[in-house]
């Protein structure tokens, strides 16, 4: 029996990875890049510089917060988009309550902290659409992915669409208009905070506990009933992996803005 459930333990760890792994694996990747990003405009511009950007990127930050509030059904009690006179550093804020006996809303904390990064990427994807139409069709190429497995192979096509998406929004043609530099400019603003703050992590803990538990119950009564649940979250995986694939868009303006505030720093503390 005792091997029993150390089986089940392990697979159900094994279970929620597939469920939340490459999500949480993309807000701490978002995070450091974000957050040596801001070490570097803070150095050369101060404060100053972070609020440069946080009249775009705070209001989409805090959107996904609300919305996922309002799709698991938590009440808000109070939320600011942006306080671009917060002098305590907090430019936006969500404040938020949920019933702790309903499954649901317990799980929805999980979402409600990644929230940033499914509005951050939405906000881009959306002003590709508009503002550059042409490249928006090659976005498109993701969902030709083959999501049977996540593997290098899937990893290498992620990369080599990325390439090809980016070289459309970066061709001659492109950067010679002018919808090209509102969006990039629009870009490195929301970029500039779509990164999870600490509280977003700690939020987010709360349902990854609430899942990895549901996972395990889920698992022991599959156990009794001898029910095979692995086809159902190898769908979930396949999920995941378009998540990541769209994701590439946020990682990718996140590190041009990381670049160009190093750069920056270089200039000002390297060159004599």
């Amino acid at each position: 029996m005792e091997n029993t459930l150390l089986t089940i333990l392990k697979l159900s760890l094994f279970e929620t990875f597939y469920v939340t792994g490459l999500l949480i694996l993309i807000g701490l990747v978002l995070g450091i890049i974000g957050n040596r990003a801001n070490f570097y405009i803070q150095r050369v511009f101060g404060w100053k510089g972070i609020m440069l950007t946080a009249w775009i990127g705070t209001p989409v930050h805090e959107l996904g917060h609300l919305l996922m509030c309002i799709l698991f059904r938590h009440k808000i009690q109070d939320f600011k988009l942006v306080d671009l006179k917060a002098r305590n550093g907090v430019l936006g804020s969500v404040q938020h309550t949920w019933n702790r006996k309903s499954l649901y809303q317990n799980i929805g904390n999980f979402f409600i902290g990644m929230g940033p990064i499914f509005s951050g990427t939405a906000a881009l994807v959306l002003g590709m659409y508009l503002l550059l139409p042409d490249s928006f069709a090659r976005f498109g190429n993701y969902l030709t992915l083959d999501t049977g497995q996540l593997d290098s192979g899937t990893l290498v096509n992620i990369f080599v669409l990325t390439g090809e998406l980016f070289a459309s929004i970066f061709s001659a043609e492109n950067v010679a208009s002018l919808n090209f530099w509102i969006y990039f400019a629009l870009a490195i603003g929301i970029s500039s905070h779509i990164a999870l703050s600490k509280e977003d992590l700690k939020g987010a803990s709360r349902g990854l506990v609430t899942i990895f538990t549901l996972i395990f119950l889920i698992n022991l009564v599959a156990l009794v009933l001898n029910a095979d649940l692995s086809g159902f979250f190898m769908e979930i995986l396949a999920l995941n992996v378009y998540l990541l694939a769209f994701s590439m868009v946020s990682i990718v303006f996140s590190s041009i803005r990381l670049v160009l505030s190093a750069f920056a720093y270089f200039l000002v503390y390297k060159v004599p």
